[in-house]
């Protein structure tokens, strides 16, 4: 088995932690090291280094340098540009099979906080099994801890012994759906990691995204030779963004079923995607707060505080608030609108490049 970790998010609804030159998989929450070192210790337990591929932009590589050095060199896959995980994906999985073969490839983000890892060995083991049995794609399932409107759901189908069919991917919901899905034992939470074999996962780009497969499989026949990065640029800039579930996940789980599992994962998960979810890792005081700063209270419930050491926070009289202050900016938001700092950022362009 191979990995291909997936660095080229920004991680934007975590500002102003986040923030340009430091994106989410740069940061420690939680853990000892930064999210993309964890990832890459995760994996190193069970498969050899020469096995670990990384897939990340061009302005992003520079900052990751620190964290990826016990990394090969040439198994560092450089985009010119983010333009979400399908061309990512695509061309990783191009990168392997001319390199390798018809290998089979686990692909995950940077950024998860995974424990234990064991159970997560005990399951990618399986997955792999799986895919090997036949041109097929599994995915991990995370049984949901409630009603989250921050993650994907995967409504499964048809069990068979160990994993199940997926009946169809649903993007991040409404409160209201969100609640009634967290109800239905039938849905799990999208963790996106995927397990296949590099030709199969390519014969489906072929098959849903034509001019996407096209274009950088012709520009991959000339990777490790001159001028592949002048030839991957210009493709890359015709290239619309697109993630892999609606490129080919969505479409595989309506028209080809049969191909298409899901294994509900036997570790614990965590996708810090915004504030809220610091709620998964921290453990809360009698009245509900994580306090992870220099701070006095009163009569506060239900909130999330962080901050330097060296900066006083004062709060008093609120509810399900979060406050989040570092050298790069301030946020204070409602609990329930954690969602939106994404567009916050955006209206002062806190991730443009400078």
């Amino acid at each position: 088995m191979y990995a291909v970790i997936m660095a080229g998010g920004k991680g934007e609804r975590l500002w102003p932690k986040s923030t340009h030159g430091k994106a989410k998989h740069m940061i420690s929450l939680g853990t000892r090291n930064v999210l993309i070192q964890e990832t890459i210790n995760r994996l190193k337990e069970k498969l050899p280094i020469e096995h670990i591929f990384l897939v990340t932009t061009k302005a992003q590589f520079s900052s990751l340098k620190p964290y990826i050095s016990s990394l090969k060199k040439e198994n560092i896959i450089l985009e010119p540009f983010g333009k979400d995980t399908a061309p990512a994906i695509c061309l990783s999985s191009l990168i392997l099979k001319k390199r390798l073969g018809d290998v089979t490839m686990v692909v995950l983000p940077a950024d998860h906080i995974i424990k234990n890892t064991k159970a997560f060995f005990k399951d990618l083991v399986f997955a792999e099994k799986v895919a090997e049995s036949g041109p097929s794609f599994l995915t991990i399932g995370i049984k949901p801890k409630y009603p989250s409107v921050g993650y994907g759901y995967i409504e499964t189908g048809k069990r068979f012994r160990g994993y199940c069919r997926i009946k169809r991917f649903i993007e991040k919901p409404k409160k209201a759906k969100a609640e009634a899905l967290y109800k239905n034992k039938n849905y799990l939470w999208n963790s996106g990691i995927f397990v296949w074999k590099a030709g199969s996962i390519l014969s489906m780009m072929k098959k849903y995204m034509p001019d996407l497969y096209y274009s950088l499989e012709d520009t991959c026949r000339f990777e490790g030779k001159a001028g592949y990065s002048i030839m991957l640029e210009k493709e890359y800039s015709n290239l619309n963004p697109i993630s892999i579930d609606y490129a080919i996940m969505e479409p595989v789980s309506k028209n080809e079923h049969n191909r298409i599992f899901c294994i509900k994962a036997g570790f614990d998960w965590v996708d810090i995607g915004s504030w809220s979810s610091i709620e998964e890792i921290y453990d809360k005081d009698e009245d509900g707060n994580i306090i992870l700063s220099n701070s006095s209270i009163i009569d506060v419930k239900g909130s999330i505080i962080i901050g330097d050491k060296n900066h006083k926070i004062g709060v008093i009289g609120l509810k399900d608030i979060i406050i989040v202050q570092t050298k790069s900016g301030t946020l204070v938001c409602n609990k329930n609108r954690a969602q939106e700092v994404k567009e916050l950022v955006k209206k002062f362009k806190a991730f443009a490049a400078k």
